[in-house]
């Protein structure tokens, strides 16, 4: 199944993607999670993910990142599409202004495609949600709340951060644990950061941390905690020894 938002107002976009990619990966917790960008492109990279499924979960969810920034994938890519929306797996595309025949491509072929005209906000960068994770990682809770708190204002919703957090502390759960990327179900790349994030957090705390994310996501669905909060909350607490 394949998704595409895309449009001149990039900020909009990616609010929307990021969104949905948040979503997913809390709905979904068997699926594996592998995030593609430009320079991290291959044909290979995708026709991996059009059937395969990792060896502890169901399913793949495929985040490209503007990978038609790389002229290779700008070229490569169209010949793709039909495959990934015919995939079981779920493939969520984020773009910019798309060429003309991309888009057709697209249009023809993705389960769905949002579109997000406009200018998007000058002087200001699109947030990088990934960041956010790294910062998780790295057990820096200064750095991870002040991201998160650029986030927010970034007009990311407090949902897709959450699912954001929730699978960066999951591949480190399955990295830890794994002797190699297939057997953890993860993107190599994914498994030598996780791997070595996962030095940062006893497994006794990665675990703690991983019900902590999913007991506030659904208390916040429920309207029993503030969700903002209840995230800035976590994150503060990653700095010290968790009990």
């Amino acid at each position: 199944m394949l998704y595409l938002f895309h449009g001149l107002d990039t900020r909009k976009s990616a609010e929307k993607a990021h969104s949905l990619v948040g979503s997913l990966r809390i709905k979904r917790p068997d699926a594996a999670f592998v995030a593609v960008d430009a320079d991290h492109w291959s044909v290979s990279t995708i026709e991996e993910h059009l059937g395969g499924q990792g060896l502890f979960s169901n399913k793949y969810i495929v985040f490209l990142d503007r990978v038609t920034e790389n002229p290779d994938a700008g070229e490569k890519i169209v010949d793709l599409i039909p495959a990934m929306n015919e995939s079981a797996n779920i493939f969520i595309v984020l773009e910019g202004k798309l060429s003309a025949e991309l888009k057709k491509a697209f249009e023809k072929h993705a389960e769905k495609t949002v579109e997000s005209d406009g200018v998007s906000v000058t002087g200001k960068k699109d947030f990088n949600i990934f960041a956010l994770a790294d910062a998780l990682g790295a057990r820096d809770s200064f750095k991870v709340w002040s991201i998160y708190r650029t986030a927010l204002e970034s007009s990311n919703e407090a949902e897709s951060i959450v699912g954001t957090l929730f699978w960066q502390v999951k591949s480190m759960v399955l990295a830890a644990k794994a002797k190699n990327a297939a057997e953890a179900g993860l993107n190599p790349f994914v498994y030598a950061k996780s791997k070595r994030y996962a030095a940062n957090f006893s497994d006794g705390e990665l675990r703690r941390l991983l019900k902590e994310l999913i007991v506030l996501y659904h208390e916040g669905h429920r309207g029993t905690v503030d969700l903002e909060m209840g995230v800035e909350r976590v994150l503060l607490s990653i700095g010290r020894k968790m009990r």
